[in-house]
């Protein structure tokens, strides 16, 4: 952007003093431009009545450097006009309107501010609450509508276009679903600015001295340049005509874009007319804000991707527990249920099982055949090796089966008629398997 930076002087020493300071320039720029569109009256306005109300969206990790850039921005453009000021933290939409509200004699105690949000988390935690109206507000404020309401026991309204606000949000970019995942159109009409410079030099530039900017427009519409004109137009015409070659929130960002020239026009220390030159100075500013937001949105999915990602894996692994435990189980009771009863077909022992891992029986009986446990014989009933005769297999394998009057000792010392020799039979085989191993 070396050719944005050189386009005018202010701009220079905006990027100058920015990295004089370790900040960011095109934050601190987007914090000029929000002091100094805060400093105007409520009653200038662009053409149809718009606000040059403004919000702005400060993108990196926490403590990058958002209230770094805030005070650069502070330090390099002093304004005339800008000591009547406020700045605020949000509370609440309500809070909001008790802020510029309007007596009923007229008056009231505060014109412009800039509210700032320290955290995107803590716009979040406003927007969860119940009956909360903060994203609504901002939506509101953005367009310089009313705010608040009337009612007999308070006042907490604010007319339209009788307040002056720069809504200022740091947003770390791993937490901006608050903005973005709103529908409404929120985070279309916020400029977002990157913290960070990737082209900051390795030591620091002398600190410049500040430049004053005496801006003092008392009221009226401002005009804008022919190519902004049309612009807003076409985009009108398609939304109109709903051609769907453009999407319709989209409309708000071209409306920032020409706050964002009204906050150029004011820096140039005008205030009458919009030229073609804060429009393209705009635009290249729009179009960084365009990309940071992509970005944000990018690492939003793939954050979103990881978690699921996370969540499957976890999901599966406690299946593959649950299917395990579910396993031995049966093994356990197929293992029981021969021994007590004799030879069970597998019809036998999936009636007996629960429901809840009946299912199981089936790849029970083959684990245990292949364990060596049991086998098939050939009614097609299964019983414990140790007791088949093996005339009676299904594979006649009979050098491998022991009946009731043969004298071979399984492993372990376990007997044919030795209690409980079930569970024992399945510890042996396990054991005898380990030591060929």
């Amino acid at each position: 952007m070396t050719e944005f930076w050189e386009a005018r002087p202010v701009l220079r020493h905006v990027r100058n003093y920015a990295r004089a300071e370790g900040a960011g320039p095109r934050a601190v720029l987007a914090g000029v431009l929000g002091n100094v569109i805060a400093s105007t009256d409520p009653d200038i306005q662009l053409p149809g009545g718009g606000s040059l109300n403004l919000c702005i969206a400060y993108v990196g990790a926490s403590g990058a450097g958002k209230g770094r850039a805030e005070r650069a921005a502070q330090g390099a453009v002093r304004l005339v006009h800008g000591d009547d000021v406020q700045r605020w933290s949000v509370g609440s939409g309500e809070g909001l309107a008790t802020l510029f509200a309007v007596s009923r004699d007229g008056e009231q105690e505060c014109r412009r501010a800039v509210i700032d949000v320290h955290e995107v988390d803590g716009l979040a935690a406003l927007a969860k609450r119940q009956g909360a109206t903060i994203m609504a507000t901002i939506r509101q404020v953005w367009s310089g509508e009313p705010i608040g309401q009337l009612n007999a026991a308070a006042r907490r309204y604010a007319p339209a276009h009788s307040y002056r606000a720069v809504f200022s949000v740091g947003v770390q970019p791993e937490r901006a679903e608050a903005l973005l995942g709103d529908r409404a159109g929120t985070a279309q009409r916020f400029l977002w600015v990157p913290v960070s410079d990737p082209d900051a030099p390795r030591h620091r530039p002398p600190l410049p001295a500040p430049v004053t900017i005496d801006v003092n427009g008392i009221g009226g519409t401002i005009e804008i340049p022919d190519i902004a004109r049309e612009a807003l137009d076409e985009h009108r015409w398609h939304v109109l005509t709903e051609s769907g070659e453009v999407d319709p929130l989209d409309g708000h960002a071209l409306f920032s874009r020409l706050k964002v020239a009204a906050g150029f026009m004011l820096l140039d220390e005008r205030t009458a007319a919009i030229n073609a030159e804060d429009w393209e100075l705009a635009g290249a500013l729009m179009r960084q804000s365009a990309r940071t937001r992509a970005r944000i949105q990018n690492t939003i999915s793939e954050t979103m991707r990881r978690s699921n990602r996370a969540k499957a894996h976890a999901a599966a692994e406690r299946d593959e527990v649950i299917g395990d435990r579910k396993l031995e189980r049966a093994k356990s009771a197929v293992l029981r249920w021969i021994e007590k009863h004799g030879q069970q077909t597998e019809g036998a022992l999936s009636r007996r099982a629960r429901s809840d891992w009946r299912s199981d029986v089936p790849a029970a009986i083959e684990a245990l055949i292949d364990d060596q446990a049991i086998v098939k014989v050939a009614d097609d009933s299964y019983a414990l090796r140790v007791h088949v005769d093996p005339r009676s297999t299904s594979d006649n394998a009979s050098s491998e089966y022991v009946d009731s009057g043969s004298t071979w000792t399984p492993p372990g010392g376990l007997k044919p008629d030795s209690p409980g020799q079930a569970e024992r039979v399945a510890t042996a085989l396990a054991n005898a398997q380990k030591d060929t191993q």
